[in-house]
C-alpha cells in the first residue's frame, strides 16, 4: 500500500507528459510537420523542460488598470485625462478610419533613408479590434510588392501558427515596427525604428490587444522587452504601456531554424493562457465545445 501514492504520481506525471507531447505534435502537423523529431521528443521526455523555456504562465491577464511606461495609473476601459474615450470604446468603424489615415501619412512619409528604396508603404493587416496582435520586424521582398506584413515564405509560417493557436488568419492584428522595406532584408536601425515608432504606437492605441506577440528581438527591443545584446530575452513576459507582450522568435528564424519551434510552441501557449483560451484539441478545449 506505500507504493500507492508514489504509483498515482507517477502515473499522473506520465498523464501530464503525454499531453505535453500531444501538444508538441498538433502544433508540429499544423506547420506542416517539419520540426522536432520523435527522437527529439523521447529525449525531451526524458530529459524534462528545457532550461531556456519557461513554464507556461497560466495566470490570467489583468485588464482593470494597467501602468504606462512612465509609471502613471492609466485605466483601461474609461476615458482618457483628456476626457476622450479609450480606443477600447472607440467604434470599429472610427477604428478603421484611423488606421486609414495612419497608413496613408506612413505611404509619405521619408523620415528616415528607407522611403528612398520602398515600393509600397507596408502598414497592416487583420482586425482593428483584435484581442491578440503580432509586431514583428519589418516588411521583405513579397511584402514590399505587395504592401501587406507577412505575405511571403515567414507569413506563411506565421498563418500556420495563429491557426494552431485557434484564430483565423485575419482574427488577429499585424503590423511591423518599421513600415518600409531595409535593403538586402537587414535588421532595422534604431533611429529607423525610431523614426517608424509614432506609427506603431499610434496603430497599437487604435487597436489595443489584450496581448501582444514580439516577433523577433528587433521588436522585442522596440517594445521594451529585451536589451541589446541580451541573452535569454525570448519567453519572458515584458510589458508595452502596460500591456503584456510574449517576445518569441521571428518565423523566419524558425524557417532557418526548424528546432525552436517547440520554443516558440511554449510561447504562445502562454500567450493563450493569458488570454484564458486553450490550443485547439487539447482535452479543455474540446470539453467546452
Amino acid at each position: 500500500m506505500r507504493g500507492a501514492a508514489p504509483d498515482q504520481e507517477l502515473a499522473a506525471a506520465a498523464a501530464r507528459l503525454a499531453e505535453e507531447v500531444a501538444e508538441v505534435l498538433r502544433w508540429e502537423r499544423s506547420l506542416g510537420g517539419v520540426g522536432v523529431t520523435a527522437a527529439e521528443l523521447r529525449a525531451e521526455g526524458e530529459r524534462g523542460r528545457p532550461a531556456d523555456v519557461p513554464p507556461v504562465d497560466r495566470r490570467p491577464v489583468d485588464e482593470p488598470t494597467v501602468e504606462a511606461r512612465d509609471g502613471a495609473p492609466r485605466p483601461a476601459e474609461v476615458a482618457s485625462a483628456a476626457g476622450e474615450p479609450t480606443s477600447l470604446e472607440v467604434p470599429l468603424a472610427a477604428r478603421i478610419a484611423r488606421l486609414e489615415t495612419l497608413a496613408a501619412e506612413a505611404a509619405k512619409c521619408t523620415a528616415c533613408p528607407l522611403h528612398e528604396g520602398r515600393t509600397r508603404s507596408v502598414f497592416q493587416r487583420g482586425d482593428p479590434a483584435a484581442e491578440l496582435a503580432f509586431v514583428g520586424e519589418g516588411p521583405g521582398f513579397h511584402e514590399d510588392r505587395l504592401g501587406l506584413p507577412f505575405v511571403g515564405p515567414s507569413g506563411e509560417l506565421l498563418d500556420r501558427m495563429i491557426a494552431a493557436m485557434g484564430y483565423a488568419r485575419d482574427a488577429v492584428y499585424v503590423c511591423n515596427v518599421v513600415k518600409c522595406r531595409p535593403p538586402n532584408n537587414r535588421t532595422p536601425t534604431v533611429p529607423e525604428r525610431d523614426a517608424c515608432g509614432p506609427f506603431l504606437e499610434a496603430q497599437l492605441d487604435v487597436v489595443r490587444p489584450r496581448v501582444i506577440v514580439a516577433l523577433g528581438r528587433c521588436a522585442a527591443e522596440h517594445l521594451g522587452c529585451a536589451e541589446p545584446e541580451q541573452r535569454g530575452w525570448r519567453g519572458r513576459w515584458g510589458q508595452w504601456r502596460g500591456t503584456p507582450v510574449m517576445p518569441t522568435y521571428h518565423p523566419s528564424y524558425l524557417l532557418r531554424t526548424p528546432q525552436a519551434k517547440r520554443a516558440v510552441w511554449t510561447d504562445l501557449q502562454a500567450v493563450l493562457a493569458r488570454l484564458g483560451r486553450e490550443p485547439p484539441g487539447t482535452p479543455a478545449a474540446v470539453a467546452r465545445q
